[in-house]
């Protein structure tokens, strides 16, 4: 009686594990999606403040020229 007992306890421990190891499995998954999105938003950031660098660079240069 103790050793089914027992055993109910630790196929209890493996199940709960189990869907413990299934959780973190699904965060990484998560974690991972998340990292590679926010380098393609860092990149697509820079290239975006790339461009509205240049536009302003321009925006001055004529706006120097009207100067003179």
């Amino acid at each position: 009686m103790l050793a089914a007992g027992a055993d109910r306890d630790v196929a209890e421990v493996r199940a709960e594990l189990r869907a413990h190891t299934r959780v973190l499995d699904s965060l990484r998954e998560d974690q991972l999606a998340l990292r590679t999105e926010m380098g393609e938003f860092r990149e697509e950031t820079r290239q975006g403040f790339a461009v509205v660098n240049a536009g302003m660079t321009r925006i001055v240069e004529l706006l120097g020229r009207s100067d003179r």
